[in-house]
């Protein structure tokens, strides 16, 4: 999200890095242009600012060369690779071809990169590899024809009432993500699962397939699911906590949960949608519930007065309650380096923008492009 030389397609549109003088200030903060976005291997610079269209090749060759030293070391190895792909800014390396946009292109480039990772893995270790593939938030509403789109999980509620009920929302466009799971002969193939699961649950389910333990010392909110990834329960979490995410309330209270097909909003908002609206953020008590069994879209909440309400409230409170004092009584850490100039990643402070070309001591890598020996702060 900082500047380049080549910022890609966005809405609005950045603008490059500033070559000469003074960086230009952009208030926006999806445009910061002061410093150079950088790419680092470990704690080195190695190109700044990043050509972004490259990145897709970059993470390629290197989960390769990476799963290749594991195989010739005979070594168990975890691979952790957080795509730049779906984001904005789109940066597909090649056109789109006639007929497809922009946002199709980068999809069958993030597809292209996930499959030859597949095919390598596959390669070297063939039944042995646990390959699992998930997104992290719904669709960037404000972003338009950039974003993707809701699917069935459109929000209806909150649509009524403006703004957008995607990315920065606890409606389920906000946080609902495709997930899929791939391990010959240990993961069943083309089986959905209806297990309610969460992104926190890698950690611990992973931990468990390698043998050993979480720490002691703090409580985990992930579960263990591989009987849900190997078919043998369709049993996930009963409770979940959806964190404000910038759309209302404050960020990262709890101020939604789901329980079982139930899912409770204390406080409700929209984001920002393509035509630049938002809804207004709503306190609710008691909490709307919805039924998701039956209104995937979250267009009708129950009635407070029926009888199904009446009966899930009391449960809803109780998880609601027990949720916040777990939290409260756990280990907390906040940091928060963003006011810290130290921290400020420059491979040469004598250029504007931070570049790394040209600047001393660089050196080429195999790639053609200037390598810093070091992180200079």
């Amino acid at each position: 999200m900082g500047c380049t030389d080549s910022p890609g397609y966005n809405l609005p549109p950045c603008p490059p890095c500033a070559r000469h003088g003074t960086a230009a200030r952009v208030a926006r903060k999806d445009c910061y242009t002061e410093v150079a976005l950088p790419l680092f291997e470990n704690i080195t610079i190695v190109q700044q600012p990043v050509e972004l269209g490259s990145l897709a090749r970059r993470y390629t060759e290197e989960a390769v060369r990476f799963i290749q030293r594991a195989s010739d070391s005979d070594r168990p190895f975890f691979l952790y690779l957080a795509l730049a792909h779906m984001h904005v800014p789109l940066t597909p390396s090649l056109p789109p071809a006639p007929g497809r946009s922009i946002y199709g292109a980068s999809l069958s480039e993030m597809d292209a990169l996930v499959g030859r990772i597949k095919e390598v893995a596959d390669s070297l270790g063939k039944g042995s590899t646990l390959l699992w593939f998930t997104g992290d938030n719904g669709p960037w509403a404000q972003k338009c024809e950039l974003a993707g789109r809701l699917g069935p999980f459109v929000g209806a509620w909150q649509r009524q009432r403006g703004g957008s009920s995607a990315k920065q929302t606890t409606w389920e466009g906000g946080h609902r993500v495709p997930a899929l799971a791939y391990w010959p002969g240990r993961v069943p193939a083309g089986r959905t699962s209806h297990a309610l699961l969460s992104i926190l649950d890698i950690f611990p389910t992973l931990v468990a397939l390698a043998g050993a333990a979480l720490p002691p010392s703090r409580r985990f909110d992930g579960l263990d699911v591989s009987p849900a990834l190997f078919g043998w329960s369709d049993v996930g979490h009963k409770v979940l906590l959806h964190p404000n995410s910038g759309a209302a309330g404050k960020v990262g209270g709890i101020e939604a949960l789901r329980l079982a097909q139930y899912k409770a909003f204390y406080t409700t908002g929209g984001a920002m949608a393509c035509d630049g609206s938002t809804g207004p953020a709503e306190r609710h008590q008691p909490p709307l519930i919805f039924n998701l069994d039956r209104d995937l879209q979250e267009q009708e909440p129950l009635d407070v007065a029926s009888r199904e309400y009446q009966a899930v409230l009391p449960a809803i409170s109780r998880a609601y309650a027990q949720a916040l004092q777990d939290i409260a009584a756990d280990n907390v850490s906040v940091a928060d380096y963003s006011q810290d100039p130290a921290a400020i990643p420059c491979c040469n402070v004598q250029l504007v923008g931070c570049r790394c070309h040209g600047a001393h001591g660089a050196t080429q890598d195999p790639h053609g492009e200037e390598r810093t020996p070091q992180l200079c702060l």
